[in-house]
């Protein structure tokens, strides 16, 4: 049976740097046919730490991996989880944002920094 999986920014990191673990990872969900999306902050961050040389295996990745925009429903409910979490987790915009759409997409959230997402409301696990 397939899932439908929000993939953070390190685990992207981590396949890029050829981690055997995120790459068994990616390859497993792919091959069972599990649904596989990023928020469009990721795919910043992504951007943001190309290295020289990984222009196309960054390419070939977000073309397998469906964006996720967000807008305003997506934004309403990071607010509300910045006002919940700010202070007591220093969650940032960034995390509020890919947790907003794990909630408002019911995906699944697959992250090794599970800590810096402390809501309740969404399915946030450790895949390796």
């Amino acid at each position: 049976m397939h899932r439908s999986l929000l993939i953070d920014s390190d685990i992207l990191v981590d396949h890029l740097r050829k981690e055997k673990n995120a790459l068994d990872f990616l390859d497993t969900e792919i091959e069972k046919g599990s649904l596989l999306f990023l928020s469009v902050i990721s795919r910043a961050e992504i951007y943001a730490g190309m290295k020289k040389g990984e222009d196309e295996v960054i390419c070939s990745l977000f073309e397998i991996i469906t964006p996720v925009n967000v807008d305003a429903t997506i934004a309403d409910k990071a607010g509300e989880y910045l006002r919940k979490f700010n202070k007591s987790h220093s969650l940032n915009i960034g995390d509020a944002i890919i947790a907003a759409t794990a909630s408002e997409m019911e995906l699944s959230l697959a992250t090794r920094n599970v800590k810096h997402y402390p809501m309740k409301d969404i399915s946030v696990f450790k895949p390796y």
